[in-house]
């Protein structure tokens, strides 16, 4: 498979595998497919091995949706490993196509105790059967103290955000612990208003972008220990647009794949 984010290969960044933090990020285009060509196309041009992972038995078409869907949720559940331990609570905002994988993540290499929230009874479902021990409706006024409910005084120790919208932000900084994790991964447009008072003190708020090549090896291992799973939907090359016509209606289920 190819590594998504393309750094320039020289910079102490890229010598450490994190190209998604290469020095010169600011000055080239992003990788293969955003912002260079081949993204959607038959064939794609890479411009070094470096680039590539090897996916040994893997299905090309279930292996395609691991660079981003696994690869994003897998690093940032890493930079808080230390912090989930058995005694401890993660919060899941969101159980989209990052979010669903997410808890099969933390299922496999935490023991943490899983909390899933989401806006609908089906995601909310949907994330029972992946692993989590509680859900929540995040819609629910209430919801954060619904969370503290389970969690108790000491709250969430780590809080991952898939949405990234304003009202997620800040349900997260509700439900964050004193020296906790609040990471936003996701793209939802919001802000943040900072103050002294409104986070717990020692709380690191992050916005982590991608993963590293090797972090892309070893999500490579748990899907081959059958470890993590993707909900795909297969379509044909030319029905690309028919597809973005899809998601924008949300009729599609996980990730759509586009086989040549």
């Amino acid at each position: 498979m190819v590594y998504g984010p393309w750094g320039c290969g020289h910079c102490k960044p890229c010598q450490q595998s994190k190209e998604n933090y290469c020095d010169h990020q600011s000055e080239m285009a992003y990788g293969g497919g955003l912002g260079l060509d081949g993204g959607m196309a038959e064939y794609m041009l890479v411009p070094s091995s470096r680039l590539l992972v090897p996916i040994f038995d893997l299905d090309p078409v279930i292996a395609a949706p691991f660079t981003d869907a696994a690869l994003t949720p897998y690093s940032a559940i890493k930079r808080s490993i230390s912090k989930l331990t058995p005694d401890e609570f993660v919060v899941v905002i969101g159980v989209g196509g990052l979010g669903h994988v997410a808890i099969q993540i933390l299922r496999e290499i935490s023991a943490s105790t899983i909390i899933a929230c989401d806006v609908t009874e089906e995601k909310l479902a949907f994330a029972k059967e992946l692993g989590a021990a509680y859900t929540i409706n995040s819609k629910d006024e209430n919801a954060a103290e619904q969370i503290q409910k389970i969690t108790g005084i000491k709250k969430a120790k780590v809080v991952i955000d898939f949405v990234g919208a304003t009202s997620t932000i800040e349900l997260g900084t509700k439900i964050v612990s004193l020296d906790g994790d609040l990471t936003i991964v996701g793209l939802g447009g919001g802000h943040y208003q900072y103050s002294m008072s409104g986070l717990p003190f020692g709380v690191s708020m992050t916005n982590p972008y991608w993963g590293s090549r090797v972090e892309l090896m070893e999500v490579v291992g748990l899907a081959r220990q059958k470890k993590i799973h993707i909900e795909i939907e297969k379509y044909k090359l030319d029905q690309a647009n028919e597809v973005y016509d899809r998601m924008r209606n949300g009729k599609i289920k996980g990730r759509a794949v586009l086989v040549p």
